[in-house]
This record gives structure tokens, C-alpha cells and sequence, in this order.
């Protein structure tokens, strides 16, 4: 079993904005006054340079990450998955294969009822909050979709918007605001392994004058799982507010309370001697004495915006989120696994756990200020984006092992040092009892506990880019320039003070080729500020990162449907890896990685029946450098060679059976990174591939669906070969088991 602190380690290495599309509020009045950008009405047009573009929701970007511009044209790969892709799959929270519908992009099956990780290119992917940077060492906690309007990745550093992110990308969370629609929507959802759940959205006008308006979305889940001694309650409170002061001055204010108390999930992991899949799917080192581990979640947003004329704009937003959580699990001592029979009784399978806390705090306050307008010097057009980030971030976390699980009195099956025995090929559940756990103090502040894992930092940051048009805007180039500055304070450096700074360039050039088809390319660059404790007592250097990415952008169908295909060469330096099981909490920083590919996503509306998502990815990352010989050419974790999923829905859309809808989607990965890597095992022995089936109707306000997941309920898993951190066993996760969802919605 993987110690908890390594792997923490490893994956977590390192709004509200009103102005929609371009346009200034006259702007968007005139287009339709009552629609939120988030809310893209697809029949509605969208002045682009010399053509009229019939826009649909995927190619509107929302306001938050201030592009002002039809993804048509603008010199990047930007996926949307809106609100109405996440209803039809019936994704609930981020954790559960948001990252489908994105080429390029895998979701780290790992600790998701804390954090997700999500990969981006082979990276591990920035989290955004309303285009602003939210990531953290432990944190934000995993969003559940009652708060979400709508999920926006980002490929490539992405330096324009927010300097201090990955390399591979982001994602971007936008959250539900008031629209003034007085719209209400009740909804249950029902499912496998016991799955209850029950959400309200209550959009409304709160004055007569229509100039106050409030959202208030709850949810509450209670969710078993195919593992046994696995589960979640959870629930999610988000008010929201905006007040309209003027026709060119708008403020929101928004709320999120999210908390989830899980079973087990910190022990999914199973264990094998002598290959993957050696034990069922439902497998886990939990007991059913484990109390639930409690994570909770304060979200805190606000945003100014203020239009001056037409032409330019200004916002300021402030964002504050804090992540808690404190728990315990249950983990397999490291290495005490035995691979055959022995003497004294000792069966092959035999294991001892031991109790590890999960106790966790990171806090992210962040703001921003910019502004974006336009401006002609003779014939030429100047779009210009420039502004102001700030941040300040602050972990810790204890991850340490309060003991392992012994029987004094000798009653269950023990070792000469009176440790619990456990054997997984024929594990036995609730027979512990409280007086068996490790007691573990509390006493002493996190702080105090957690001072190997206490880092706090700072960053500030300044960019401008201006984009000139030509040839009646049909020929754009674009030059930017960031420049951060951070500040860190850790264990490590002595705990003395470190600061660090950079400028990065970014430049583009676009061609619209017809009104319909775009052919770009990129430069752009990242700066991001990484804490860890090296193994010399230094700290970590911050690590740099390069994009040359070209692609070529073409909307078919009445400009519904969008096909982008991007080739990409990036680089990453001065890479983090976890120093071992020997030195937990401490890193390796060393070698640079180089992740290159090819990529196509097909996303939108064919026709008034069908809806389409297809995507496929080639991806070559791996180290290139690095001190140890032996790791240069080995795949980064988030790796996957080849990776193709499809979503197609038809809907009748005439007739008796109008509103009745048929949906089939698949997953397949291939060529899959083991995690950790080990060299001389490069890939999986299977690939991920699973199928799913759904239907729906829909009649007045109606709305019932039914969907099937892996409906061949085939065993997919990621995992480890033996060597990996020197263990000498196999360890992996099932993931995607058959299972269906329910779901029934009422608007009134």
C-alpha cells in the first residue's frame, strides 16, 4: 500500500465576471437582455469581424476567463462542456469523468472524495474558481455539479490569463449566478449502490424593478459503492446575489458551503502478488469501525463590473476558499505483504494495517483587477487585455500513522508483535473493535503537528497583451507580457523568507480563412511557484514552462458544431518527485519533461436531433532530463498514449414522441502510464474501454433519464507495478463498474 504522505505528495505537487463574449452591457442588451453569458441562447448572433456567426454554447467562453471572443477565433485549444452535456451524462461531481469530453485530458483515480486530480497533457491541471487560480497543496475540495454552471479547459500554460498555472493547463469551474429568469427546478436521482440524492435551483427576481435578483441552489447525497465499507453523505448550500446599480455597473456576491463525510475512502487500493485484478472489484482495507473522515469547504466570491462606454471595461473580483478536512484511514504497513506461505501458519496474503490521519487545511484568498477595450491608430484595430493578480496561499497538513491494528487479548489472528492479521484473498470485515485502534492525540494545534507539511505563500502579478487586426480584422496578432513576483515561507530554506520573479512572453498570430475556419499558432510561457522540502533541507525552485502549439478551428452546420485539431511541443522544468517511502513529506527536484501530441475534439449540435462530442488524443510525455539516468524516457503519471471518447445523443424532435431521446458514449485509453512509473513496466497490461447507455424524455416541464455506465461491466483499473517506491507487490484501483442513475426533474 502506497504510504498516504508520498502519495499526497505526488498529486499535489506544487467571477464572477458580467461582461459576456465581448461585449459591453449596451452590447448585450442588444443581443437579448435577459440571457446570461453562461447561458448562450444557440440561435442567437454574434458579430465576428466580417461574418455573422450563429454561435452555440461550447464556442461562447464564459466571461471569467476574459477572452471577449468566439472560441472561433481565438488562438487556443478552449473546450466548454456546459450545463446541458453534464445533465445528459449525469456527472455529479468533478471526480466522476468530467474529463471525457476533453481530448487530452485524464482524471488521477486516487484520493477523489478529498481533491480530484485531473491531467492535462500528461500534467497535473490548475484549478480554477471563476478564473481564479484556486489550486493548492491539498484542495479545493472536489466541486459537486449543484454549484457548477458550466467547466472550461484550457490547454497550454495559458500565461494571458493566469500565469501561475500548470503547464499541461486548467480547468475552469464557473458557478451558477442569478440570471432573473424566475425559473425553479426540483430534482432526484436515483442509482446503484444505494445512491439518493436530491437537488433545488431557485433563480429569481428579487425586486419588482428587476434590479436585485438572487439563486439559491441545495443538495444533499448519501451514496454506498461497489467497494465494501465505502461511502459519502454530503451536501451543498450556494446562495447568490447581484444587484444591477446601472445599466453599466453590476455586483455579485456568491456563497458556497460544501461538506463530505466519507467511509473509506483513503483504502481503495487493492493489493495483488502476482498480477493486477487478483481480487474482486469490491475489495478495500477499510472496516465498517472506521468512523467517517469529515471534509468541508467555505467558498466566498465577489465581483464588481463596470462598463465605461462600448468600447472598454473594467472588473474586480475576490475570491476565498478554505478547505478543511480531518479523519482517519486504514492502510496496509508497508511491505509487510507476504508473498508465499510461510512458517508459523504465515498464508500467502497475509497483511498488517495501520491507522493513518487525514487531517488537512489549505486556504486560497486571491483577486484580481482588468480591464479590456479596443482602439483604432488609422486602419488598424488594438484589442487590448491587461491587469492586476494577486494571491496568497497557506497549507498544512498531518499525514502520519498513529499505529498499527493489534489485539492484545490474541482472539483474531496475529502476528509475534500482536498486529492484526489481514489477508486479501479472503479478507473478513467487522470483526474490530475500538480497542484495537491506535488512540491518536489531538491535543496539539494542526500547526504543531503538521509543521513538516506548513507552507504559506504569495505571488502578484501584472500583464498587458495587445492584439492588432488587420485586413478588415481577418489577419490578428497578438503580443503579451506577465510579470510575477512570489514570496514563500516553509520549513524548508530554515524557514526563511524566498522570493522569486519572472516575465512571460506570450505571442499568437490568427488567420480567419473564411468566416467559418481559423488557422493559428502560439508561444506562450508559465512561471509557477512550487513549495516542497528537498532532501538537503532547501527548498524547491520554481519550474518554468513552454508551449509551441499550431491548430486549425472550423464550426460546420450553421456554425453549431466546432472541430478543433492542435498539434503541441511543451516543456516543463525542474520537476518534483517524491523522495521515497524512506523520507516522507520530502522531494527530488531535478530533469525536465517534454509532453508532445496531437489533438481533436468534435463538439456541438449537428441537426435539431443530434448532439455530438467525439474527441482523440496523441500524447508522447515523458522525462528528458534528469540526474538518474534510469528515469530519463520514462511516461509522466498522467499519461495516457492514445485516448478517444464519444458522446452522441439523438432526441426525436417531431411527432407523438417528441422529447424522447436515445444517448451512447465510450471510453477507451490506451497505452496507460502505471503510477507510480517504473521503467522496465511502461504501460498497463490492459487498456480502459467502457460503453455507456442512456435515455430520456422530456414533455412540458418534465424531465425523466436513464443511463447505464459500463454496461459490458468490465474490470477497469489503474495502478502499480511491483519496484514502484520499492514495493514488492502489485497495487491498483477498480474503477467504472457497471451501474446505472435515475434521474427525475420538475421546473416550475
Amino acid at each position: 500500500m502506497l504510504k498516504k504522505s508520498i502519495l499526497w505528495s505526488i498529486l499535489v505537487l506544487p467571477t464572477v465576471v458580467l461582461a459576456q463574449s465581448g461585449k459591453t452591457e449596451k452590447e448585450k442588451n442588444k443581443i437579448n437582455p435577459a440571457v446570461d453569458s453562461t447561458k448562450v441562447d444557440s440561435t442567437k448572433s454574434y458579430v465576428l469581424s466580417t461574418a455573422n456567426v450563429v454561435a452555440n454554447r461550447t464556442t461562447i467562453p464564459s466571461s471569467t476567463l476574459r477572452l471577449g471572443e468566439n472560441l472561433l477565433v481565438t488562438p487556443q485549444n478552449i473546450q466548454v462542456i456546459d450545463q446541458r452535456l453534464l445533465n445528459d451524462q449525469m456527472i455529479l461531481t468533478t471526480a466522476e469523468g468530467l474529463s471525457r469530453n476533453v481530448s487530452g485530458v485524464r482524471t488521477i483515480t486516487h484520493q477523489e472524495e478529498g481533491s480530484v486530480g485531473i491531467a492535462v497533457r500528461g500534467f497535473q491541471a490548475s484549478n480554477l474558481r471563476n478564473g481564479m487560480d484556486v489550486s493548492g497543496s491539498f484542495g479545493p475540495l472536489r466541486e459537486d455539479m449543484a454549484f457548477v454552471e458550466r467547466v472550461e479547459f484550457v490547454k497550454g500554460p495559458a500565461g494571458f490569463m493566469m500565469g501561475n498555472t500548470q503547464p499541461g493547463g486548467f480547468y475552469n469551474i464557473v458557478t451558477k449566478k442569478p440570471s432573473g429568469n424566475n425559473q425553479r427546478t426540483a430534482q432526484m436521482t436515483l442509482g446503484s449502490y444505494n445512491l439518493l440524492r436530491a437537488a433545488v435551483d431557485i433563480d429569481q427576481r428579487l425586486s419588482t424593478d428587476g434590479k436585485f435578483l438572487g439563486r439559491f441552489n441545495v443538495m444533499g447525497t448519501k451514496k454506498g459503492n461497489f467497494q465494501q465499507n465505502v461511502g459519502h453523505e454530503q451536501f451543498v448550500l450556494n446562495p447568490s446575489f447581484k444587484y444591477n446599480a446601472s445599466e453599466n455597473t453590476n455586483v455579485i456576491f456568491e456563497y458556497i458551503l460544501s461538506q463530505n463525510n466519507f467511509e473509506g475512502g483513503f483504502s481503495k487500493y487493492a493489493y495483488g502478488i502476482d498480477g493486477f485484478k487478483e481480487v474482486k472489484k469490491n475489495f478495500s482495507f477499510s472496516d465498517p469501525i472506521m468512523d467517517p473522515t469529515k471534509s468541508w469547504e467555505h467558498n466566498i466570491y465577489g465581483t464588481i463590473n463596470h462598463n465605461f462606454n462600448e468600447d472598454w471595461l473594467l472588473t474586480a473580483q475576490f475570491g476565498y476558499v478554505r478547505s478543511e478536512m480531518e479523519g482517519a484511514s486504514l492502510y496496509a504497513n508497508y511491505n509487510t505483504i507476504a508473498l508465499k506461505d510461510g512458517a508459523n501458519g504465515v498464508k500467502k496474503g497475509d497483511v498488517t494495517r495501520n491507522l493513518s490521519i487525514n487531517d488537512a487545511l489549505n486556504t486560497s484568498t486571491v483577486g484580481q483587477v482588468f480591464t479590456r477595450g479596443k482602439f483604432k491608430t488609422g486602419e488598424v484595430n488594438h484589442n487590448i487585455l491587461a491587469g492586476l493578480d494577486m494571491g496568497k496561499k497557506f497549507y498544512v497538513a498531518d499525514w502520519s500513522e498513529a499505529g498499527s491494528i493489534v489485539d492484545p487479548s490474541k482472539k483474531l489472528p496475529v502476528n509475534a508483535d500482536g498486529e492484526v492479521i489481514f489477508n486479501i484473498y479472503n479478507p473478513v470485515y467487522g470483526n474490530l473493535t475500538k480497542d484495537m485502534l491506535p488512540v491518536y492525540d489531538r491535543s496539539k494545534s494542526l500547526r504543531e503537528r503538521g509543521a513538516n507539511y506548513l507552507s504559506d505563500y504569495s505571488y502578484s502579478s501584472v500583464h498587458i497583451q495587445d492584439e492588432v487586426r488587420f485586413l478588415q480584422d481577418k489577419l490578428r496578432v497578438a503580443a503579451g507580457l506577465r510579470y510575477t513576483a512570489t514570496k514563500k515561507v516553509s520549513i524548508a530554506n530554515n524557514g526563511n523568507e524566498v522570493k522569486n520573479e519572472a516575465f512571460t512572453p506570450r505571442f499568437s498570430v490568427t488567420g480567419l480563412l473564411t468566416p467559418t475556419f481559423t488557422l493559428y499558432a502560439l508561444y506562450d510561457e508559465t512561471f509557477q511557484e512550487q513549495v516542497g522540502l528537498l532532501l538537503d533541507g532547501g527548498t524547491a525552485d520554481p519550474s518554468y514552462g513552454r508551449n509551441r502549439e499550431i491548430g486549425l478551428k472550423k464550426t460546420w452546420f450553421q456554425n453549431k458544431l466546432m472541430t478543433n485539431l492542435t498539434a503541441y511541443h511543451l516543456t516543463k522544468t525542474n520537476m518534483l518527485t517524491a523522495a521515497g517511502v524512506d523520507n516522507p513529506g520530502r522531494f527530488e527536484q531535478s530533469g525536465e519533461a517534454t509532453s508532445k501530441g496531437i489533438e481533436l475534439d468534435v463538439n456541438g449540435v449537428i441537426n435539431k436531433n443530434w448532439n455530438v462530442v467525439f474527441n482523440y488524443a496523441y500524447t508522447d510525455a515523458k522525462v528528458t532530463k534528469d540526474k538518474d539516468p534510469k528515469k530519463i524516457g520514462g511516461m509522466l503519471y498522467g499519461t495516457a498514449r492514445h485516448i478517444s471518447n464519444a458522446w452522441i445523443k439523438y432526441t426525436i424532435a417531431d411527432g407523438n414522441l417528441e422529447g424522447l431521446g436515445f444517448s451512447a458514449g465510450y471510453e477507451y485509453q490506451a497505452k496507460r502510464a502505471t503510477w507510480p512509473v517504473v521503467q522496465d513496466h511502461k504501460y498497463l497490461p490492459d487498456d480502459l474501454f467502457s460503453i455507456d447507455l442512456g435515455a430520456s424524455y422530456q414533455k412540458n416541464n418534465y424531465h425523466i433519464a436513464l443511463l447505464v455506465n459500463n454496461v459490458t461491466n468490465r474490470y477497469n483499473y489503474v495502478g502499480f507495478y511491483p519496484g514502484a517506491w520499492r514495493y514488492t507487490h502489485y497495487g491498483w484501483r477498480a474503477v467504472n463498474p457497471q451501474g446505472f442513475r435515475l434521474n427525475l426533474a420538475y421546473k416550475f
